[in-house]
């Protein structure tokens, strides 16, 4: 178990974690997400024991995390400028059973300085794996590979992470590595938990924009409104009438958003909400494709299955009224 009481940290003046308190259960990986670089890097070093925070404490297995991080392997911290390259041959370094879940059964005889970036993260994964450490954290461990390549290996981190039955960490740099994993996630922003839940349920339910922007994949589609009576005026000066039970504020800024899977191109129920759409380029996201349309001036992403349409093409786009959702001028969720 890794626990976190009341831990304080900030950085020029800015707070990074303002009494967060946390328990962090083995056998089931937990994702970090909403803080950026820096962030990422003084947490990873408080729950290494590297830095003291500035108030409250780190529990590893009962114990303070400084006298973990004494312990050889106790604490692993891996990320891609921590997967090194070597002269050794992959087949040295991992049995044809570790290989083979880490991807690499066909790199047996490369050396580990001839893999690719994402091969040699694989590899690095699969040894910090065999070292059995009680607390494993994985510091944003796709954030430097290329977009297609990044989202396979995210997919594959529950894969990876099956059966470790250590603390499993995953500070995320973006939502692929939250969702990954398929574990739990922890939204954290202004140095305060927002949301902590199953992966699923925090994606599909967010308390707010933030925690919805963090856990989307592989971006949020939005669309700014000024609600006025009930209805949602455009920025185009339009207006949009939510289905009954859809509840807008009586009046104010607020937001309605989708996530991109959640997007057809042809009615999938009497419940959709369609909205009239203008093409734009088809995009890839590893084996995924997506086109991009424009919607009152707002962009968003539809899943694509079928040939691309023409740039400029009217379309009607679709989405289940029970998947969208709104957020008030502050970004809270309204039901």
């Amino acid at each position: 178990m890794l626990e976190l009481r009341e831990l304080a940290k900030s950085i020029a003046g800015q707070p990074v974690l303002a009494g967060v308190t946390l328990e962090i259960a083995p056998g089931r990986p937990t994702a970090i997400v909403g803080l950026g670089r820096a962030e990422r890097e003084a947490v990873a070093r408080l729950l290494t024991g590297t830095d003291k925070p500035a108030a409250g404490t780190i529990r590893l297995g009962g114990a303070d995390i400084a006298r973990a991080r004494r312990e050889k392997g106790r604490i692993v911290r891996l990320g891609p400028a921590l997967a090194a390259s070597s002269g050794q041959r992959v087949g040295k370094l991992l049995d044809a059973q570790m290989a083979s879940r880490a991807g690499l059964s066909t790199a047996l005889n490369a050396k580990v300085s001839e893999l690719k970036p994402e091969q040699r993260m694989r590899l690095a994964l699969a040894q910090a794996l065999a070292e059995r450490p009680a607390l494993l954290i994985l510091d944003a461990p796709a954030s430097q590979l290329p977009g297609d390549v990044r989202d396979a290996f995210a997919a594959d981190l529950k894969t990876l992470l099956s059966g470790f039955s250590g603390v499993a960490l995953v500070l995320a740099s973006a939502a692929e590595e939250a969702l990954g994993p398929d574990g739990d996630i922890v939204v954290i922003g202004g140095g305060v938990v927002i949301q902590r839940g199953a992966a699923r349920d925090v994606s599909g339910h967010p308390a707010n924009l933030a925690s919805a922007a963090a856990t989307s994949w592989p971006v949020l589609n939005t669309l700014p409104m000024t609600a006025r009576e009930g209805r949602g005026m455009l920025a185009d000066g339009s207006r949009l009438q939510l289905p009954e039970g859809r509840v807008l504020p009586e009046a104010g800024d607020c937001t309605l958003a989708f996530h991109p899977e959640d997007v057809t191109l042809e009615r999938a129920s009497p419940g959709c909400v369609r909205f009239v759409v203008r093409a734009g380029a088809e995009e890839a996201r590893g084996e995924h494709r997506f086109l991009n349309v424009n919607f009152a001036g707002a962009p968003w992403l539809c899943p694509l299955a079928t040939p691309a349409p023409r740039t400029g093409a009217l379309l009607n786009a679709f989405v289940d009224q029970s998947r969208l959702m709104v957020f008030d001028a502050k970004g809270q969720a309204l039901d």
